[in-house]
């Protein structure tokens, strides 16, 4: 008998035995359904679905504004038989580096994660949160504690406060946290408005 497959029987004997990986009961999590309320809390974020004009503007830490004047385009489109929703990298954004996002709902856990990837520092950053009773979208990655490691050591930490305000208009404000959530303070608003609408 091969290595490999008395590496497999040891896995099927593990499982029977009631000794199955700790992974697959992270968090207690419990499946209800083959997919029923992922596809059902996605279609709630449907709005995002599109071609966008985007313009971000970056806090000036007296609670104003600047930039905005520049302008990209990027799309966001559902993927994997709509279970999650991806905004390509766009062709020319505002700042040197790009950033490829990706939001789906984990129904096991009831919460969504969005899973941020850029081709700069090369940080696989993961947002989990929930949509509230305002129906704002609000992801934070202090759970994950995927934070931005700053030159001195320092880590950042950020919250992402997605607001759908009509089919032809979206808005994240992203606040940024230097004591691991303690506290919040704005750091850039991105706005889309929807190209053709």
């Amino acid at each position: 008998m091969t290595i490999r497959l008395w590496a497999a029987s040891g896995l099927v004997f593990g499982v029977l035995a009631g000794s199955a990986p700790a992974v697959l009961a992270q968090d207690e999590a419990v499946r209800r359904s083959w997919g029923e309320e992922a596809r059902t809390e996605m279609a709630r974020l449907a709005p995002m679905a599109g071609a966008w004009s985007v313009r971000e503007f970056e806090s000036d830490r007296a609670g104003g504004w600047t930039g905005g004047e520049a302008a990209y385009s990027v799309t966001i489109r559902y993927l994997l038989d709509n279970m999650a929703l991806r905004e390509d990298v766009p062709e020319r954004p505002i700042k040197a580096w790009r950033l490829e996002t990706t939001i789906q709902y984990d129904q096991n856990r009831d919460v969504f994660r969005l899973v941020a990837l850029d081709d700069t520092w090369g940080n696989l950053d993961v947002f989990e949160g929930v949509i509230g009773p305002d129906d704002r979208l609000v992801v934070d990655n202090l759970r994950a504690d995927t934070p931005f490691v700053n030159a001195d050591g320092s880590r950042t930490h950020f919250r992402l406060t997605i607001e759908i305000i009509d089919s032809d208009r979206h808005s994240m404000l992203i606040d940024a946290s230097n004591d691991a959530g303690e506290s919040w303070q704005p750091f850039q608003r991105i706005e889309r408005t929807r190209l053709g609408g």
